[in-house]
This record gives structure tokens, sequence and C-alpha cells, in this order.
């Protein structure tokens, strides 16, 4: 097969993601200075910790989805590779606030048999909603989700 098709976060998405966390951090450092106490030291140190992770998160240019030779992998949540033999087919699908590429599944068990249970009971709640457990919210493609499907397709029947 060709080299894997690599995606990374919409930059608009995460450009607003780093002015909220920059605001957050800021305004964290500010609180610290002016409202002196071990409340405020303690709620906002921690609220400034994770916000740092945040900013740090965001500053990294790591692929959210990475599909090769072995399948799917988005490196967002705990699902792990979706294998080529396990992917039935592509939709679109509109949530209450986002759009999502749901990946059907011929065989929902399997997927399911190296999971563990938190991770099993958050994807059984996707499979209510969306018919599938396997979903990628479109924020996490630098381009839109028919391109995604299409380009997903090519590189399978390759």
């Amino acid at each position: 097969m060709a080299s894997p098709l690599v995606f990374y976060k919409d930059p608009k998405r995460k450009s607003r993601e780093l002015f909220k966390v920059v605001i957050i951090l800021t305004l964290c450092v500010l609180t610290w200075f002016l409202l002196p106490s071990t409340f405020v030291y303690l709620f906002f140190g921690f609220l400034f910790l994770v916000g740092s992770y945040l900013l740090f998160s965001l500053l990294r240019n790591k692929p959210t989805v990475i599909i090769n030779q072995d399948g799917i992998k988005n490196n967002t949540n705990a699902m792990g590779i979706v294998s080529w033999q396990l992917i039935k087919g592509f939709e679109i699908k509109k949530g209450i606030n986002f759009v999502a590429l749901v990946i059907m599944l011929q065989d929902q068990e399997a997927f399911f048999k190296d999971k563990n249970s938190l991770v099993k009971g958050l994807m059984k709640s996707n499979i209510q909603r969306f018919g599938s457990p396997v979903v990628i919210a479109e924020t996490e493609f630098n381009v839109s989700l028919p391109e995604v499907i299409q380009m997903i397709e090519t590189y399978r029947n390759q």
C-alpha cells in the first residue's frame, strides 16, 4: 500500500482553542497576584496546570487521525486501530453540535474484544446515537469529511 494518510486538527478550531487556553492562563496568573489566599493558590494553581497541559498539547503538531495498511487510528481517544477487515463503510452524521465521520463496522463484538470496560461503555453510547461505536468528529480533520471519505476509499483500493 501507499504511504499513510495523516490528518491534523482543523487549524481554525485549534487557533480558537489556543486563544481560550491563553485567556484562562492569563486569568489564573492575574488572580494569583490580585487575590492571594490558600484557596486561590490551590484552585487557580490546579487550573493553571490543566491549562498548561492543554496549551502544550495544542502546540504539539501531532496527527489526530492516521490511515495506514493496518487500518484507521484515531489519536484523540482510546479507540485504537480499526482494522480494514472490520470496516464496512463510512457515513457522515450530525450530532447535536457537531458533524462526524462514522465508521460502520461489520462485526462490533470483534472490535470490542480488546477494549477495556470504560472504553466499551463510552463507545456503546455511540452505537445508540450513530449506529457504530467508531465516531470521529469533523474537527479532527484538516479537510472536509466528503474529501476524507474519498481519500480513505482511494487509499483502501490501492
